[in-house]
């Protein structure tokens, strides 16, 4: 029976192309980005998943607030570690990791110096004992002993190929280690991907402050503490323990800093503390991939529903030589599993393409392993079922319940007026969901413009940001020097960061003969007399610093002025200050700049000469003459600092991967709006095609009567502007709550004015116009003698 249904549908829908090639196209598009959105969000989701006993394992955090500012830090004051070590037996295991970003890891060999860049970290053995990075050469434990490493299989290949890495030396930021330990590969989906492990009692020597027990004041997002439970502990008991730890150690900010307790398992989802992307991005993806079936699933129904008109008399014929109600909605599920097989077929082609160009704009690395794939098959098949029973039941069953004598007899009038409302009304929630998907990329893409340009008080073009790895006066002042005689090159400068960056630090403020500091934290810059220049940053009182290479004379910015309740710029001039140890005078103001993303407010910013802090060069450049002036860049530098690996960025690529997950959600969003429009042209040209068929012989009675094409056009017109309006009406409110709900994320955001709306109607009217427009002119210009023949 099957093979029959089957056979049949085949032939139906062969002889029938238009309509075929209208549903699998829809249905392909809208079923290859539910796939893509599914690894996408797959791909996030098994972040960190392989760890052992994964319900028992956090990340400890830090959370302070000075002034009522809020800051979130993924990182702890070091001596913590320690003190939960020793002090409270709650844990299974405790382990400090201190990042070093990737510093320069070298080896000696017959060819002079090879240079490699390299994650690192300093770790404790315990490190091995709570996350599941396994050794596959060597024992953990040997990371209790100074400059011992233990390295990747990956990165052992890379120092010393073909050969056996243990026991041989390794130099790290210009410090010996031997490697004495190799650690299996990490996996893709984890956020510790660390190359290199350096014995943490080696930190030390590199930062004796921060690794003493007195450094319970200073935080740094690098030094990290993970902890596993003993059973049966509950995080809220570790909670409960850290206001008395900061009592106990740090009396002064018991009431600024706080210590919270994290799931490994949220680690990647939370961008407070340094997480890559959110929860409810994910969820916001995978309803879109929902809306985006569901549209094509209208797309069936309705185009199903207007075919009965041709079809309702072979129904009528069937019922009439003993076809039963099962048999007719077999028959139509059987040509709905055609449709959509193929469609999944397509749609899996498409994926297949698309992944690569995917890993690339997302810097995602889906790979269709064996997992990976056993699981996406599994959706497909699912996702085949859902989709033809969603798509094919309601027209089976509609056809199925034809009277046969009234299908035989009347059936383009019993079709017509059957199927009519419900595709006003699925056309209608066709409407809603393409103007919510346009007024989602319209104002993602319109705030990801005001983040990435809003800031007018500082220069962000053509500045190349480049590492300074020697803080030697005369080495920084011959490197200035060549590169500024370059021809293009219009300004330099040395700092620790640029103004707008992930690399701040905050810290305490006292002002003038205050015996205590303020109640509320100031960033801090570093930056030479150039700083200003080179950014554009406006002067609006007193002097600039001198060229120094130690603090002499502080600028801060006017959010300082406000905080501290000075009427004036000109009032604070002279004042001495005490910023992180260093105390000087305030010599000037400038104008307020965002030293963070806008997704929170201003600091109160200090900027002071220190030239051990002077981790970079901004160089700000002639674009025009980029070509010709990166490599000469380039060359001088490596011949400043031959032991060193260049490293490049621009400032307007930093600044935009403060955004990354935001511009992760605007590029998919954007493709699937369109996506979106692209479904319900198909849906839209299809279903006017049956509407010009079922009025044909209307059309030629109105042009026999006098009417004129422009008013035989406004039959169709008027039928889609009020299901446009009506979409809109259903749409409005929806996207509104969606967008500003978003927005809410942002500390300085656009405004969801009127005019977004007005662009997304207009578009969509368009969009509207233009797939009936053709038909419909097309219906009205025939011959009425041809459309009013008998059959």
């Amino acid at each position: 029976m099957w093979k029959i249904q089957l056979l049949t549908a085949w032939r139906r829908l062969k002889n029938n192309k238009p309509y075929a090639i209208i549903n699998i196209a829809g249905l392909g598009a809208s079923l290859a980005c539910a796939i893509l959105l599914y690894l996408f969000i797959n791909y996030h989701l098994r972040f960190d998943n392989f760890h052992p006993d994964a319900d028992r394992i956090y990340r400890i955090s830090s959370k302070t607030n000075y002034g009522g500012m809020e800051d979130f830090n993924a990182g702890i004051p070091h001596p913590l570690g320690k003190t939960l070590r020793n002090e409270y037996a709650l844990f299974d295991e405790v382990a400090m990791r201190v990042g070093l970003g990737s510093p320069l890891v070298s080896i000696k060999s017959a060819s002079g110096l090879k240079k490699f860049d390299a994650t690192s970290a300093f770790a404790e053995p315990s490190y091995f004992r709570i996350l599941n990075f396994p050794l596959v050469s060597g024992n953990a434990n040997v990371l209790n002993d100074p400059a011992n490493a233990i390295v990747t299989e990956k990165m052992a290949e890379k120092l010393y190929p073909g050969q056996d890495p243990v026991g041989k030396p390794v130099s790290v930021a210009g410090r010996d280690f031997t490697i004495k330990g190799i650690a299996k590969d990490y996996p893709q989906n984890t956020d510790h991907r660390i190359d290199i492990f350096l014995s943490h009692v080696s930190y030390k020597d590199w930062s004796p402050y921060m690794y003493s027990d007195s450094s319970w004041g200073s935080i740094s997002s690098s030094i990290q503490c993970f902890v596993k439970l003993k059973p049966g502990i509950k995080p809220e008991q570790v909670e409960a323990a850290f206001p008395q730890i900061i009592k106990k150690y740090n009396p002064d900010e018991v009431d600024e800093m706080f210590f919270v307790m994290y799931p490994l398992n949220d680690v990647h989802f939370d961008t407070r503390f340094s997480g890559t992307i959110q929860r409810k991005y994910l969820w916001s993806l995978a309803w879109m991939g929902i809306f985006l079936v569901f549209t094509a699933c209208i797309n069936f129904i309705n185009l199903s529903t207007a075919q009965s008109i041709r079809r309702s008399r072979e129904i009528g014929v069937r019922k009439a030589l003993g076809s039963t109600r099962l048999q007719i909605f077999g028959q139509f599920l059987s040509e709905t599993f055609l449709l959509v097989a193929a469609s999944v077929a397509l749609a899996a082609t498409a994926v297949s393409f698309s992944v690569p160009y995917l890993n690339k704009q997302l810097s995602t690395d889906i790979t269709l392993d064996g997992q990976t794939l056993g699981m996406l098959i599994i959706f497909s098949i699912l996702l085949l079922l859902v989709v033809m029973l969603l798509a094919g039941y309601y027209p089976g069953v509609k056809q199925a319940r034809l009277n046969p004598v009234k299908a035989i007899r009347a059936q383009t009038a019993a079709a017509g007026q059957a199927g009519f409302p419900l595709r006003k009304t699925l056309i209608v929630v066709q409407f809603a969901i393409m103007q919510v998907m346009i007024v989602g990329a319209i104002v993602i893409a319109r705030q990801m413009h005001y983040s990435l340009n809003g800031d007018k008080n500082m220069h962000k073009k053509g500045v190349l940001l480049v590492d300074v790895p020697d803080h030697k006066p005369s080495t920084m002042q011959t490197l200035r020097n060549r590169i500024t005689q370059l021809a293009g090159v219009q300004k330099t400068t040395y700092c620790s960061a640029a103004p707008l960056s992930n690399s701040n630090m905050s810290t305490s403020l006292r002002v003038g003969g205050k015996d205590r500091d303020e109640d509320f934290q100031v960033a801090v810059k570093y930056a030479d007399a150039n700083y200003l220049s080179t950014f554009d940053i406006q002067l609006v009182a007193g002097t600039n610093i001198p060229m120094s290479d130690t603090a002499n004379g502080m600028l801060v910015n006017e959010m300082l002025l406000r905080k501290l309740n000075y009427p004036s710029p000109d009032a604070i001039i002279g004042t001495q200050i005490r910023v992180n140890n260093v105390q000087t005078m305030v010599r000037g103001v400038f104008r307020d700049f965002h030293s963070h993303s806008f997704h929170s407010d201003m600091d109160p910013l200090c900027l002071f000469s220190q030239i051990g802090a002077f981790d970079e060069m901004a160089i700000r450049i002639d674009m025009q003459q980029a070509s010709t002036l990166m490599p000469a860049i380039e060359k001088i530098w490596n011949e400043t600092f031959p032991d060193y690996l260049y490293h490049f960025r621009f400032m307007e690529e930093e600044i935009a991967n403060m955004y990354e997950a935001e511009t992760m959600l605007m590029q998919l969003v954007e493709i699937f709006a369109v996506v979106a429009v692209l479904i319900g042209c198909l849906g839209l040209y299809g279903l006017i095609s049956f509407m010009a068929v079922q009025k044909k012989k209307e059309i030629g009675v109105r042009k026999v009567l006098g009417a004129s094409v422009p008013s035989v056009v406004w039959l169709f017109g008027r039928e889609f502007t009020w299901m446009l309006v009506a979409g809109f009406v259903l749409s409005a409110p929806l996207s509104w709550w969606l967008m500003n709900s978003w927005l809410e994320g942002f500390y300085y955001r656009i405004d969801l004015g009127p005019e977004i709306y007005l662009v997304t109607v207009l578009l969509c009217a368009c969009i509207t116009l233009l797939t009936v427009g053709y038909t419909s002119v097309r219906a009205a210009l025939m011959n009425p003698a041809v459309s009013l023949k008998t059959e």
